[in-house]
């Protein structure tokens, strides 16, 4: 039985029940119990990976990983950064550059690549699928996938590159863990931006005051007092906890 715990239009977390050879196959009850409490799982898990400060790894570096897969799914090349993401994903064994022996993230974005290529699909060669993992530093990382050009010798091979988070790429994750509105999404891109609420209220054709009463919400349900508190909170503390010290 597996389940797939989903919060705000995205996948944070799944689980794969297997039963012991000779056992009863899963009741109906049992998968009504996962699917009730499903909701509640995939809430918890995101508000636990997006407010969880990132901490600081002594002596990091933030060099992009790369990676060859073959055609099978097993590492034929790698950098020595993309092995450290690695182990930052999960523990390695001295088996992992076998298929089965790589993190789930990598499995992941190879199978959304292959599935992106298929016959069934228009085939776009130059489909690059992406995944964002929190690793177990507390670091969120991107994992991008593409396809190598088969020549007569070899076949086409997968590249999966493994990069940290751009702040950019996580705000929408951390402004939907808060549970902002539509329009109180709209309005912290322009503060971020650095947009006055003069600015903010001609953009959107609202007054001044109403633009200050969706500031005002917003401060409230992020725990901010002000708009540099504000960038800071969505914007860094996920990636760089101490950079204002």
């Amino acid at each position: 039985m597996r389940g797939a715990f989903t919060s705000g239009g995205y996948l944070w977390g799944s689980m794969d029940l297997v039963r012991e050879s000779g056992s009863p196959d899963f009741k109906p009850r049992e998968a009504n119990l996962l699917r009730r409490i499903a909701p509640h799982l995939g809430n918890g898990l995101k508000m636990a990976a997006l407010r969880v400060q990132t901490p600081v790894e002594e002596g990091g570096t933030d060099v992009p990983g790369v990676l060859t897969l073959d055609y099978q799914g097993n590492v034929v090349q790698h950098t020595p950064a993309a092995e450290r993401w690695l182990r930052d994903l999960e523990d390695l064994g001295p088996g992992w550059r076998e298929w089965y022996g790589l993190p789930r993230a990598l499995h992941t974005v190879f199978l959304l690549l292959r599935r992106a290529l298929s016959p069934e699909r228009n085939r776009d060669e130059e489909s690059v699928p992406s995944l964002r993992a929190r690793a177990r530093s507390g670091r969120w990382l991107t994992l991008y996938g593409s396809l190598t050009e088969a020549i007569p010798e070899r076949r086409a091979e997968t590249v999966i590159i493994i990069e940290p988070t751009k702040p950019e790429e996580l705000l929408p994750f951390s402004m939907t863990s808060y549970g902002l509105s539509p329009r109180e999404e709209e309005i912290v891109k322009f503060v971020l931006r650095g947009l006055s609420t003069s600015r903010i209220s001609r953009t959107l054709f609202i007054s001044e005051h109403t633009v200050q009463n969706h500031l005002r919400r917003v401060f409230e349900k992020v725990g901010v007092r002000s708009r540099g508190e504000l960038v800071k909170r969505l914007f860094f503390d996920n990636l760089y906890p101490t950079l204002f010290g």
